[in-house]
């Protein structure tokens, strides 16, 4: 397929799964999707146990300026900002921002610039590398989205993507609780397709990551009713909590996890100095 028709494509299933949402959803639309979780983006800039992290830092140079397009609570973007001369970091979530700014004050990371901003913008910040990390999923002018990348980045740009958006595990709820399939979003494999057909030339690394798990059975049904778009009394409870029950399992630790794993890749493409018109 041609680029413009993959990118097409992405937009429709990412119209799809909006409109579906707005059919089906029993609360009202949050004025910040992000204010009643953002605290839980929060991570500390200075672990080493994060193997997605060590890959970025493999990839970092001491003078580049990155740019960490939704870069949330800072989970990775303060991270990196040990490793290399700045970090622009663009949020659009006022939550996500509070929560950045906070980590941020507390390890004392000062080469870090936060703009309020949303993507594609007709005036992106310059940096050496431009990254995305689980952003773009839900991203309806996702070419429009990719050319600002490539135009804001001088060496390269980086995406970090499962191969489903991260609510997939969400997905095989739907059919019992609202009976229908949710209809899915676009992930790594899509994103994987759309570059090459626009001629981009790309390096990928895969990893497994553990799929979803919840320090208790309270907090998963509060995740998957925000996931399906539940009122906490909606009449469609029982037929959630009997759905999590065939889903979940216990691990040896305590969590409520769902089984398997997730597939994750990182993406790499040289960013190209020529304006695209891709919708």
């Amino acid at each position: 397929m041609s680029a413009d028709a993959l990118a097409q494509a992405w937009a429709d299933a990412v119209r799809g799964n909006r409109e579906q949402a707005e059919r089906l959803r029993e609360r009202a639309a949050d004025g910040d999707h992000y204010a009643p979780i953002a605290s839980v983006f929060r991570a500390d800039p200075n672990r080493r146990d994060d193997a997605t992290l060590n890959a970025l830092r493999e990839i970092a140079q001491p003078d580049d300026v990155w740019i960490d397009v939704g870069a949330g609570a800072g989970r990775f973007t303060l991270a990196l900002a040990r490793s290399v001369q700045e970090v622009i970091a663009i949020e659009p979530s006022a939550a996500m921002r509070a929560e950045f700014e906070a980590v941020r004050a507390e390890h004392r990371i000062e080469n870090v610039r936060l703009l309020d901003q949303r993507w594609p913008t007709a005036n992106p910040p310059r940096g050496d590398v431009a990254m995305i990390s689980h952003v773009g999923y839900d991203i309806e002018p996702i070419g429009a989205f990719l050319d600002t990348m490539e135009q804001a980045a001088r060496r390269e740009c980086v995406a970090v993507m499962f191969e489903s958006a991260p609510g997939g595990l969400f997905h095989e709820l739907w059919p019992a609780v609202h009976g229908e399939a949710q209809v899915a979003l676009p992930g790594l494999t899509s994103l994987i397709a759309l570059l090459e057909a626009r001629g981009a030339e790309i390096s990928l690394h895969r990893s497994q990551e553990r799929a979803w798990s919840f320090a208790s059975r309270e907090d998963a049904e509060a995740a998957a009713r925000r996931r399906l778009w539940l009122d906490a009394d909606s009449p469609k409870i029982s037929a959630l909590r009997a759905a999590l029950d065939d889903l979940l399992t216990t691990t040896e630790d305590g969590l409520f996890a769902a089984p398997g794993a997730m597939t994750q890749g990182i993406v790499r493409w040289r960013a190209r100095p020529q304006e695209r018109t891709t919708p």
